[in-house]
């Protein structure tokens, strides 16, 4: 899997990471909707990470990451434009 830091920002005691990763996806993926079978298809998910340190450890972690768009990518679901 490959793995690509888009951005980093810190205040204070937070840090977010915005970054991509991304593969062949050779295996079952695990989903909110349930696993999806292995398509052989490219896919890339992108994600946000937001970290609280407390003395320079990580003491909490928010995660969003784009679930949608990945599985667009393998034809799992199809976005329909509006109208």
């Amino acid at each position: 899997m490959q793995r690509q830091v888009v951005s980093v920002v810190e205040a204070g005691d937070r840090v977010v990471v915005a970054f991509r990763m991304g593969g062949r996806h050779v295996g079952p993926l695990p989903t909110s909707a349930g696993p999806l079978p292995a398509t052989g298809r490219r896919v890339e998910l992108r994600v946000v990470d937001d970290l609280t340190l407390t003395g320079g450890r990580i003491t909490g972690i928010s995660v969003v990451a784009d679930e949608l768009g990945a599985l667009a990518a393998v034809d799992a679901v199809r976005l329909v434009p509006p109208g």
